[in-house]
């Protein structure tokens, strides 16, 4: 939206403690202006239709009507970028990610639930995120998530570990409805594993391999320290950690995974580290893809990877929520091949047939 147009935000929360907290963060932004507040779902619907916001952020749990059953009704009736703001717990994750796929545009974490405990980075996160919202179309439903029979082996073997290729995937600001894309037209005996580095808390990132992994027909689960990498398998790098590799003697890689307490990292994962630890380690035989986000994390290291002799892809606008760290990349010469979403997983089958 243009610059001298103010953010019109609409708070949604049954708690007036909570209501407040984010009203006094919003407020000292001067872009952004609080156009009102509603204290459940059916009064976020009626206000939404009536005061037509620019961002509506969203509680989950609230009496009368909940936040998924409202967002389900804004989306249908009167669509609109809406955050999710949500309790950073293991529970929580499970209905947020079920928010992401009837549209919400993203989450950020409630005040007080232990995402961080810095709350000028919290502050930094939620202004961010809600000027990223009013940039951005409301996204609609791109498709229901059905649980699949799994078409994967029973058992892995001894070759399953002897690996030529990595497929290396940075995503933030909408990538887990775009993983879900792509990872979901993976085939079963892809020969090669896949290593993603979403922005997501710790308390998040298994609950969102569990879930790909009922979705996906290769296997999906959050990497380990030390785990050895096997094809057709898709590893989430777990939350407030750094993911690396390392190769062994007899040709074997394994996850070198550090607390990011020890690295100070921005973010964690950093898509930026574990880029520049697979052209260390796999050069020309890593394919690095940087899709939806904002920032430039992961752009420094998908150039390095460039360099070494490996692929690279960014998505491209027209599909991206957020079209900040792709463009980035492609600005700053690190991309080969732009790609739609609904290209990728083609293209990675494509790319480790050559």
């Amino acid at each position: 939206m243009s610059a001298d147009r103010k953010i019109k935000v609409l708070i949604v929360d049954d708690s007036a403690f909570m209501r407040t907290a984010i009203e006094r963060m919003i407020k000292e932004d001067p872009q952004m202006e609080i156009i009102g507040s509603a204290s459940n779902g059916q009064e976020a619907i009626e206000k939404v239709q009536r005061l037509r916001p620019n961002v509506v952020t969203m509680d989950i749990e609230m009496p009368i009507m909940d936040g998924l059953h409202a967002l389900r009704e804004i989306m249908r009736v009167c669509p609109v970028p809406v955050l999710m703001v949500s309790s950073m717990t293991q529970e929580g994750a499970k209905v947020t990610f079920d928010a992401l796929d009837l549209g919400a545009f993203d989450y950020v974490g409630k005040p007080g639930s232990g995402i961080t405990s810095n709350i000028l980075v919290l502050k930094q996160n939620l202004l961010a995120k809600i000027r990223a919202a009013a940039d951005s179309l409301p996204r609609q439903p791109r498709f229901t998530a059905v649980e699949v029979q799994p078409k994967r082996p029973a058992t892995t073997t001894e070759s399953d570990t002897r690996i030529d290729w990595v497929v290396v995937i940075g995503s933030s600001t909408g990538g887990p409805p775009a993983l879900q894309q792509v990872l979901t037209g993976i085939s079963s005996n892809l020969p090669a594993p896949v290593v993603i580095a979403q922005h997501m808390p710790g308390s998040f990132t298994g609950a969102f391999a569990q879930r790909l992994n009922m979705l996906c027909n290769i296997r999906v689960k959050e990497a380990v320290n030390g785990e050895i990498l096997q094809r057709s398998v898709a590893y989430i790098c777990p939350g407030d950690a750094q993911t690396r590799f390392r190769r062994h003697p007899d040709g074997r890689y394994q996850f070198v995974i550090t607390p990011n307490e020890s690295e100070k990292e921005r973010y964690a994962p950093c898509i930026d580290v574990t880029f520049f630890s697979a052209a260390e380690n796999f050069g020309r035989k890593a394919l690095g893809i940087i899709l939806t986000g904002m920032g430039e994390d992961g752009v420094r290291g998908l150039k390095n990877l460039k360099l070494v002799g490996g692929l690279t892809i960014g998505q491209d606008r027209a599909t991206s929520v957020v079209y900040g760290m792709p463009r980035a990349a492609l600005e700053q010469g690190a991309v080969t091949r732009v790609l739609a979403l609904s290209d990728m997983a083609n293209e990675i089958e494509l790319a480790l047939k050559r």
